[in-house]
């Protein structure tokens, strides 16, 4: 399976629909199916419009079957698995798989970037701990972006994932772990080439430059 288009389509060939029914059946793999949908939340009239129609006609294929009533112990056996299967709650945000009893399962790939408070910067919010004022995120700095200096409210935990990042001009490597205690000052943070990490920090930071 090739990979799902990036661009906006003009036309549609075989591979596009194939990709539109593959997607219209749920027989994508879960990383192509992110790609697709991104795609397809770009604008492509051409592949939304092919998804439409392999919806229709999957709907349709279910009506022409004579419906059939399940024997009540399948029916009885069916529903009880079905009560048993934890249910996302209505409203939950996307990418949050459990949240009960005090333990948050977050999965990232199906949470959808959002824009920072700096040009180029991105983040994925895993978790937002209002009463403490703390937040846990994985951020995007695209090449080129730099972050001011600021003083940390309160401890600061960084773990670099991918690219590079220089922290008071010490540059990390994937891997590299930073911690900055409350009341300690960061000089700007800066990426040549672009990084990505996961970062908790405190939502008061100070902004100093």
């Amino acid at each position: 399976m090739t990979d799902a288009p990036k661009q906006v389509h003009s036309e549609l060939n075989d591979d596009l629909r194939e990709l539109a029914s593959l997607y219209a059946l749920g027989a994508l793999p879960e990383e192509e199916t992110t790609a697709y949908e991104a795609h397809l939340n770009q604008g492509c009239q051409l592949c939304r419009a092919a998804v439409t129609s392999f919806l229709e006609m999957t709907g349709a294929i279910g009506l022409t079957a004579d419906p059939l009533s399940p024997r009540s112990e399948l029916r009885e056996s069916l529903m009880k698995t079905i009560s048993m299967v934890p249910q996302p709650p209505a409203g939950r945000a996307p990418g949050i798989m459990y949240d009960k009893d005090g333990v948050l399962i977050a999965r990232s790939q199906e949470m959808n970037w959002q824009p920072g408070q700096l040009p180029g910067l991105f983040l994925k919010v895993l978790f937002d701990d209002a009463q403490r004022g703390y937040t846990t995120a994985l951020v995007r700095m695209t090449a080129g972006t730099r972050y001011p200096s600021h003083r940390h409210a309160g401890v600061e935990e960084l773990f670099l994932l991918e690219g590079d990042l220089s922290v008071d001009e010490l540059s990390m490597r994937p891997g590299d772990y930073c911690r900055g205690e409350a009341g300690s000052i960061h000089g700007e943070i800066y990426t040549n080439a672009g990084c990505l990490f996961m970062v908790s920090s405190s939502n008061h930071d100070e902004i100093l430059a």
